[in-house]
């Protein structure tokens, strides 16, 4: 059941028909409404005809793999988290499907349970994100900052966060950031916080004093609690750690938005 009392509709997408159908039972009774596709294809055939709360998808495959078929489901017209499952995943797999906008991506075998819960946790955090934050308004009056000097997780955010409807700019380094803060106002900027030159946290500094209207979320792959409390005595909205499921980062960013507004408005 959803938090507001609904059952929520889980698409599970998968080739070996005998897990196919044990977990869709094992999902059913934990109370999702569940439908069943052996493979990419029907997936996507079900997807333009038929609206799912979230989708549990297999990523190796014949035909259409998994990765295919998410990729053609998050530049689809159906905004649906997609929980990735596999018993051949690469930890590198992980972050790149995670950074393209991927809920979760899970192990076989996994529990029932385990994926009950994430499956709950997806749809709950897509619902979240929908709603727009007390002030923050339509996520499309959103426009983001994203500052980090990986390339690749620049792009793969910069589109995950581009298809819920945000305005983003990018920067690999902290002087292209202030360049572009000092041309256009920006309501949050995501930093990283290891960085050549002006690192994560010295940025926040500068952009707090220099923006106070724009609230900064610092992100990292290597969090210590030392960075955690200084990054936020120096006022940063919030500390997340890489990787972060997209519609959780989401919400955070809304969130942001709407005490930058407060704080302007």
């Amino acid at each position: 059941m959803n938090a507001n009392g609904t059952t929520a509709r889980l698409l599970l997408v998968d080739d070996e028909v005998d897990f196919l159908d044990a977990t869709a039972r094992a999902l059913s009774r934990r109370g999702f409404s569940v439908a069943t596709a052996p493979d990419g294809e029907t997936a996507l055939r079900m997807l333009e005809k038929e609206k799912f709360d979230v989708v549990v998808l297999d990523l190796k495959m014949p035909g259409l793999d998994g990765i295919e078929v998410f990729r053609r489901i998050s530049a689809g017209a159906q905004a649906v988290p997609v929980i990735m499952l596999t018993g051949h995943g690469t930890l590198r797999q992980s972050v790149n499907l995670k950074h393209d906008g991927a809920y979760e991506y899970l192990a076989k075998p996994c529990s029932p349970d385990k994926l009950a819960q994430v499956a709950r946790d997806a749809v709950e955090s897509t619902r979240r994100a929908a709603a727009p934050a007390d002030g923050a308004g339509d996520v499309s009056d959103i426009r983001l900052l994203v500052v980090d000097d990986e390339p690749l997780f620049l792009d793969g955010l910069k589109k995950a966060i581009t298809r819920r409807g945000m305005s983003v700019a990018t920067a690999q380094d902290g002087t292209q950031a202030l360049s572009l803060l000092e041309n256009q106002p920006f309501d949050v900027a995501l930093l990283d916080i290891r960085m050549p030159g002006i690192g994560g946290i010295d940025l926040l500094r500068i952009v707090k004093e220099r923006f106070p209207a724009t609230e900064v979320i610092l992100l990292t792959g290597h969090p210590n609690v030392e960075q955690a409390v200084s990054g936020m005595s120096d006022g940063a909205f919030d500390y997340l750690r890489k990787p972060q499921a997209i519609e959780a980062l989401t919400l955070t960013i809304q969130c942001a938005c709407a005490k930058s507004r407060e704080r302007s408005g």
